[in-house]
């Protein structure tokens, strides 16, 4: 069994979307960036406040039975499995409350929590064919893209609504899914501009990317490379790697032969055995700048090494500011929380679905599918289940706003704000601990 890393130190250093580059906003404005599919982004100064459209309905007709029915495809197993803890207990916890307050169309929610795996397995597959037969009306998982792309036609073929709170590839903003997929997770098209930002501001001017062959990976790897690029970087090596590799002696041999001034490993837990490597050959952080991402920046990724050996190492995450209030509700449904990497996201999927459930009046997965995007935006702002349901009863439009942050999805059913944490190692390993904590927000 895969081992449960621990995510996400007590304190991190948050950044906008266009990070430390564009230095600090003035008071009651954000930065907008806009970033288009090559990677290219323009930027304005704006007053707060924003819009958008809302996706267009699925065209399919679904099953009700009066009873919304969450079903997870999350990580207990696999590369991931350090994700899934926090994931979990973020579904539990909206779920919880959900039924406190309740329910959803008088009812109360069902839950039936399942193993994703990693895309070595079939778990997930089995997984989402038990959660069909059971009736599940909103799948919430994977957290790799890889694995939702094994299921996510299968869901749009059974008309289910596929709800990710951790995919990143840019690949799902334009995947055919009918209107079905959705996620409270960022693209890496904004990670990517947050990592090449971040390495300018440091003064990189050459740098190698390597990263897992699958579409997070591949992905994150050119949405990094096109910013570093435009803004005059150069990248001198950039590759993928089969992550179930027994040896990455040849990877490293290959990041080491070309010396570039910086190093981006986009990866999950294997990312401790190229590491490993490249400290034998002398390719410290104390010669050559090392960049991770959310995939493997961690305190479990920290317990590997030696104390310091990781001092000066740096790595990116999308994160909201987590409150003390969220997080001890979080440590209610499992005590043993060392992190709560997409915890918030997870429990904000799951609000959002079932606020939309309620407006839609119906289980329907493809109605309550058309009215997830309107739950984020341009309506009165509510941040807990109770307060929107009291709203909706009222007749009021509501915009949700919760834990993981405002979401205000896009036409693609994925969000248009976002921030994100620049996590760097102390001397015992750890992510953050210790550093003063800033966060800083802005929109696409």
């Amino acid at each position: 069994m895969t081992k449960r890393w621990k995510r996400f130190g007590a304190v991190m250093l948050a950044v906008s979307i266009v990070a430390a580059a564009c230095g600090d906003d003035d008071e009651g404005e954000t930065t907008e960036t806009t970033v288009a599919e090559d990677g290219e982004s323009t930027e304005t100064t704006v007053a707060e406040g924003g819009g958008g459209g809302e996706g267009a309905a699925p065209s399919c007709t679904g099953e009700s039975d009066g009873v919304l029915h969450i079903g997870t495809v999350l990580p207990e197993t696999g590369n991931l499995a350090f994700l899934g803890p926090p994931e979990f207990a973020g579904v539990e916890l909206a779920v919880q409350e959900i039924n406190e307050a309740g329910g959803v169309l008088g009812a109360e929610v069902e839950l039936s929590q399942g193993d994703s795996g990693d895309t070595s397995t079939e778990i997930a597959n089995q997984t989402v064919d038990r959660h069909l037969e059971a009736g599940v009306d909103a799948f919430i998982g994977a957290a790799s893209s890889g694995v939702s792309f094994t299921f996510i036609d299968k869901l749009v073929e059974n008309c289910k609504i596929h709800f990710s709170p951790a995919n990143t590839s840019p690949d799902f903003t334009t995947y055919p899914d009918d209107g079905l997929y959705f996620r409270t997770a960022p693209s890496d098209v904004l990670q990517g501009r947050v990592l090449a930002d971040m390495m300018i501001a440091d003064g990189i001017t050459t740098a190698t990317i390597i990263a897992l062959q699958d579409p997070y990976g591949e992905g994150l790897l050119n949405y990094t490379k096109l910013p570093f690029e435009e803004q005059g970087g150069e990248v001198v090596e950039d590759f993928t790697y089969d992550p179930q590799a027994a040896s990455f002696e040849a990877e490293v041999d290959q990041i080491v032969a070309a010396d570039a001034e910086a190093l981006v490993l986009i990866g999950f837990e294997e990312s401790v055995k190229i590491l490993t490597a490249l400290f034998e050959k002398g390719y410290t952080p104390d010669a050559k700048a090392i960049y991770l991402v959310d995939g493997n920046v961690g305190n479990s990724l920290g317990e590997n090494f030696e104390p310091g050996q990781l001092v000066g190492v740096k790595g990116t995450l999308p994160a909201a500011e987590i409150t003390d209030d969220f997080q001890a509700r979080m440590l209610e449904i499992d005590p043993e929380l060392d992190d709560y990497s997409y915890g918030p996201e997870a429990y904000d999927a799951v609000i959002i679905v079932a606020l939309a459930t309620e407006i839609a009046g119906t289980d329907d997965p493809a109605a309550v599918a058309a009215e997830i995007s309107g739950v984020t935006r341009d309506g009165t702002v509510c941040t807990a289940f109770a307060e929107c349901m009291e709203l909706i009863a009222a007749g009021e439009d509501i915009d949700y706003d919760g834990p993981s942050g405002p979401q205000t999805f896009g036409p693609e059913g994925e969000p248009t704000e976002a921030s994100f944490a620049i996590l760097a190692y102390d001397e015992n390993n750890r992510v953050g601990e210790g550093v003063a904590t800033e966060y800083k927000f802005a929109k696409i």
